[in-house]
Order: structure tokens, then sequence, then C-alpha cells
């Protein structure tokens, strides 16, 4: 009797550590950051271990531009940066993701590798990370791409998402030519 005691005991706690354990991975973490160059507040989402921001920065700074100068882009896409603007873009307590933190993005929210990382990403909910397809400034000054595709800076590569028929595509680039650097891309951080 009493050993059945001790596996019934025994299995209800695997149980409840099981549950708590699930519980904690669905569990919806979030996080904010103040930008105090303009005060404007980003909010945060924990993806996996990091903390990103789940909109595109906004800040103003030379190199940065606003799709076409319609505020409405500004409002839902944000601002788009040249390379060399983005590497002191992010607000102070975060930074430009790594090809690393991107790769380790993709794999959390597509861990079998199906290919559907892009359209996840581009969510509102589950997890949340809500990127936009704002298009990019090229170096030529000229926009191009809204809605269609979305271009991120990253510290050492960028990423881009494509939208078409079947769905979004997602890519992580760290191959770039000279001319690349020119283009003006949009920016997610991450806390430090």
């Amino acid at each position: 009797m009493k050993t059945r005691v001790c596996i019934f005991s025994l299995l209800a706690v695997i149980y409840s550590i099981n549950s708590y354990s699930q519980a904690r991975k669905n569990e919806i973490i979030k996080d904010s950051v103040v930008d105090s160059r303009d005060g404007h507040v980003y909010k945060m989402l924990k993806i996996g271990n990091k903390f990103w921001t789940i909109e595109n920065l906004k800040w103003e700074c030379e190199g940065s531009f606003v799709y076409e100068n319609l505020p409405r882009n500004l409002k839902k896409h944000g601002r788009l940066y040249t390379f060399d603007a983005s590497k002191n873009a992010c607000p102070a307590g975060t930074h430009l993701p790594s090809k690393q933190e991107w790769d380790s993005l993709e794999y959390v929210v597509d861990p079998k590798d199906n290919g559907d990382a892009g359209s996840k990403l581009m969510k509102k909910t589950n997890p949340g990370f809500a990127a936009t397809l704002g298009g990019y400034r090229n170096g030529k000054n000229k926009f191009e791409g809204i809605e269609n595709i979305g271009l991120y800076w990253g510290s050492d590569n960028a990423v881009s998402f494509q939208g078409d028929v079947e769905g979004v595509s997602f890519f992580i680039n760290d191959k770039f030519e000279k001319k690349d650097y020119k283009n003006a891309y949009s920016i997610r951080c991450i806390k430090d």
C-alpha cells in the first residue's frame, strides 16, 4: 500500500513539474525600452532567450529615411537606415542583432526548418515579432518594394522577408557587395 501511495505521489509531482514547465514555455514575457534621444517607447518581447523590439526603429538621424516621406509609412514601417547609420541607431541598452542572433530567432520559430519562419515572424501574435514588408531605399536614392519585401540590418549581416502567393520567405545574408552598404533597411534591436 505504501508503495502505491509513493508511486502516486511521485507521478503527481512529475505531472505538476511538467505542467509548470509547459506553462513557462508558453508564457509571453514582455518588456520595453525608452529611447532617451526622442522619448519613443519600444515594446519588446522575449523570443527564445532574447528580448527583441517588436516594431521597426523610428529614430530620426542622418542616414535614415521614411519610405517616400509619407507619415503613414513611418507609423507602420518605421525608418530605413544606411549601414553606417545602423551602427549607432539602436537605443541605449540594446544592439543590432548579429547573424548568430538572427539564426537563433529563426530556429526558435521554425525548429524543424519547415521554411515557415518568415510567415511566423510576420504575425503579430505567437511569437509576436510582427515584421513588416517596409521596402528599402537603394543606393541611388530610390524607394522600392514596400509591401513586397522587408530588409533588416544586423551588426554583420542583413535579413530579408519576401512576400509572395505562397507566404513569406526569410533569408539571412552575410555576403555583401560594396554597393549594398549604401542601401537603407529597417532595424530591429535586441536588449543587451
